[in-house]
């Protein structure tokens, strides 16, 4: 199935599958697609106009009525299978532009849908210019216990040049405001080589930021995505890109940098500082131990080995019929490209692929998926960029010691073949 199914349908098709899951722990991933600015190198809202993006509280009112339906209809049907969340993350667009009433209707309505009493994680993400002690206290009050802070850099012109709407002082401010409310588990997420960003601007902003004893540091190396105005500078030659040695280079100083402050990477890009919260983060993005429901326009889920999104192309769609999945797909070996992502996901963290876990997560056997054509090429393009595979009874991983420069070499070509390990 590639295509809208009734929800009954979908339903049917997914209960006969996990009636009998042992496993039956859930990530709840809700997706809020507005944001105070459309930042040049953001591929996740691309087709999304910017009067839309930029909406304020009536011009959300139809979306966050339609995201509550569909969590009132799924909800208690996951509830009746068996599941339990046991992480629930808020992305976008940035979540925390909803007011704070608007917060707590979302939270009344999953309530109402799921048992939480296994939840040990609510990340919630924001950028620093959408952060204040009245919905910081909101956001307390329902239950949030981490929220993601995406600066990307502390170099105002850098901030500029990428379409930030917050400053580097604001960036700084917020990690004090984030303490004061009582929370203490937070994330900073940054972008490396930046195209026109030099290494010794990033390493002055990695320097800042540890100066501020973040628990937990996200780093991405910049990525080209097509859409979106960076790339097309690029494309344009307003811009000219990093080398691939450079940007190698650079995310090797930020490793460097993390691992002397005391921080672990668990997962490429990913630096925890205290290892008690490694298992919170690593389960919900790449751990293949449970299923994953996500709410709203532009989310994918992977529940009862099914692949669904609802397309941010199709907004007004979601928004007449947020119940019906603009794509259900059915995971088998004729069509294998779509478990990229979570194989590529599994690949940046440290154990891989548990071959037992990813048969259950999608009625795929490992073994099988990797002797198709699409995968058999896939892994060649990876050992081509530097990556060397090990492999066990158990599982099948990348020898940590190159996951970052196979990644950002296959970055570098990824536009051209396609086949580049996306974020799950």
């Amino acid at each position: 199935m590639n295509h809208p199914i009734s929800p009954q349908q979908l339903l049917t098709a997914i209960s006969e599958v996990v009636r009998n899951h042992p496993n039956k722990k859930l990530a709840v991933y809700v997706h809020i697609p507005f944001c105070s600015s459309k930042c040049h190198f953001c591929d996740w809202v691309t087709d999304i106009p910017v009067r839309r993006l930029r909406s304020g509280p009536e011009g959300r009112a139809s979306y966050v009525d339609a995201l509550c339906d569909q969590i009132r209809f799924y909800g208690p049907q996951l509830t009746r299978f068996g599941y339990r969340p046991k992480v629930m993350y808020w992305g976008g667009g940035t979540p925390t532009r909803l007011a704070p009433e608007e917060m707590r209707a979302i939270r009344a309505a999953l309530d109402d849908s799921f048992d939480f009493s296994d939840l040990v994680q609510w990340t919630v993400e924001t950028t620093p210019n959408d952060l204040d002690a009245e919905k910081l206290a909101a956001m307390r009050e329902i239950g949030v216990d981490r929220v993601s802070v995406g600066v990307q850099s502390l170099n105002p012109y850098q901030l500029r040049k990428a379409g930030r709407a917050h400053s580097r002082e604001q960036a700084l401010a917020a990690f004090p405001l984030l303490r004061q409310a009582g929370i203490t588990n937070f994330n900073v997420d940054l972008i490396s080589s930046f195209p026109g960003e030099d290494q010794e601007s990033f390493r002055r902003t990695v320097e800042d930021i540890l100066a501020l004893d973040p628990p937990h540091v996200s780093v991405y190396p910049y990525r080209a995505t097509p859409k979106t105005v960076m790339a097309m500078q690029l494309d344009r030659e307003f811009l000219e890109a990093h080398q691939q040695h450079d940007m190698v280079a650079t995310y090797e100083m930020a490793m460097e940098m993390l691992g002397q402050a005391g921080y672990h990477e668990y997962c490429h890009g990913y630096w925890v500082r205290d290892a008690a919260h490694e298992d919170h983060d690593g389960n919900f993005k790449y751990d293949l131990e449970g299923d994953k429901i996500g709410f709203g326009s532009g989310a994918e889920s992977i529940i009862g080995h099914h692949l669904l999104w609802s397309e941010n192309t199709k907004y007004e769609e979601y928004l007449d019929d947020p119940r019906t999945f603009s794509m259900a797909h059915r995971f088998t070996l004729d069509d294998p490209e779509r478990l990229t992502a979570p194989v590529g996901g599994a690949l940046m963290t440290r154990e891989g692929v548990d071959f037992a876990r990813f048969h259950r997560l999608t009625g795929v056997s490992f073994a099988d998926l990797r002797a198709t054509p699409y995968f058999t090429r896939w892994f060649q393009v990876l050992e081509e960029c530097g990556a060397r595979f090990l492999e066990s009874d158990t599982n099948f991983r990348m020898d940590p010691t190159v996951i970052h420069k196979a990644y950002i070499t296959h970055l570098a070509h990824s536009t051209a073949n396609g086949l580049a390990p996306q974020r799950a």
